[in-house]
């Protein structure tokens, strides 16, 4: 083998000159591999190769292999000596390995004492009558999808096969297939009864289709009065708001007794006052307005005698009481007594 020795960079900047010992010249292109190799990068030189030997990267090989291929399956759909494709798939079978070991460990339940996974699906085929010799575990994954474990066996000199999804981080295995469930299912075999319900039945009422409903018959008289007694007694109890209305007048009596004797003729006032005796006539109140408890026209009271010169000054003191009693409710009439609101 010549050797060669670097002579200098080309003009174009992208390849190298190099000279034999005769002095015959040669140009080297500057690309990644020859970085690499003057880096002593290795790994890196190594996957130049393999990209520039394959349209394949070990990248793509690796993945393949993780979602279940084997080498001698990605050999050939890329192309590539088995020897090429051996060297990338190691760490990967390990982690499959890994996965499919720790699936296996899992509690298929979160309770106490809960079987794991390997156990359960062991003791299910030997009660079945399957040689447990013939028992194996795998795992793969499909880009970034969750881990499927996989029990491979033979039942009758036929392989089976059963599915479980695999939340590593969770430590929660999901049955994928019927298989996976007939192993690690941890239900009742049987059915549960179902429970047996009775239809309600219709409620039949008697009702004549196409009649109409005779009206109710008025009420007789009698009806009337004990219609009328039940609605008072159950309005008895319940007081009504009364309304206070300040007139602005001072309540002063009801006035004088032949006011309210609506049968009393009133005799006509004498010509002279009689002579009354000063006490007495100190509790003479000067004449209100009539109050009446029903809207019947009465006859209007004659006029009071005039006291004495001598009856002012009480009379007048009697003026200057205190308004106590302004603003005092009205006696309520009899239709408010009875039905309870005051007429229109």
């Amino acid at each position: 083998m010549g050797e060669v020795e670097l002579v200098g960079l080309h003009d174009d900047g992208e390849h190298l000159i190099l000279a034999t010992s005769d002095g015959q010249q040669f140009r080297l292109r500057i690309d990644e591999p020859l970085r690499a190799a003057v880096r002593r990068d290795r790994p890196q030189l190594e996957q130049l190769r393999a990209e520039r030997a394959s349209v394949m990267a070990p990248r793509e090989i690796q993945a393949r292999i993780r979602a279940g291929a084997t080498a001698q399956e990605v050999a050939d759909s890329a192309g590539l000596p088995i020897a090429a494709v051996r060297r990338y798939e190691g760490p990967v079978i390990a982690e499959r390995e890994y996965i499919a070991e720790l699936a296996r460990d899992t509690p298929v339940r979160h309770e106490t004492g809960a079987p794991t996974l390997g156990d359960l699906v062991t003791d299910r085929l030997a009660a079945r009558g399957v040689d447990v010799a013939s028992l194996s575990w795998d795992a793969a994954r499909e880009g970034s999808l969750p881990w499927t474990v996989l029990a491979r066996f033979e039942v009758a000199d036929e392989a089976r096969e059963a599915q479980w999804a695999f939340d590593v981080s969770a430590r929660v295995l999901t049955a994928s297939d019927d298989e996976a469930r007939w192993l690690s299912e941890t239900e009742l075999d049987e059915p549960v009864a179902r429970r047996h319900l009775a239809a309600v039945r219709d409620v039949v009422f008697d009702v004549t289709v196409g009649a109409h409903a005779d009206p109710d018959p008025e009420p007789a008289p009698a009806d009337r009065t004990a219609v009328m007694l039940d609605a008072l007694s159950a309005r008895r109890g319940h007081r009504q708001p009364v309304e206070v209305e300040d007139d602005g007048e001072a309540f002063e009596g009801f006035g004088p007794q032949h006011a309210f004797d609506f049968g009393f003729d009133a005799a006509p006032p004498g010509a002279h006052p009689v002579d009354v005796e000063p006490e007495a006539e100190a509790r003479v109140y000067p004449r209100p307005v009539a109050v009446v408890p029903r809207e019947e026209a009465l006859p209007a009271p004659e006029p009071l005698p005039m006291p004495p010169a001598d009856a002012e000054p009480v009379a007048a003191h009697a003026d200057e009481r205190p308004r106590s009693r302004r603003g005092r409710a009205k006696v309520p009439s009899w239709d408010e007594i009875v039905f309870g609101a005051r007429p229109e």
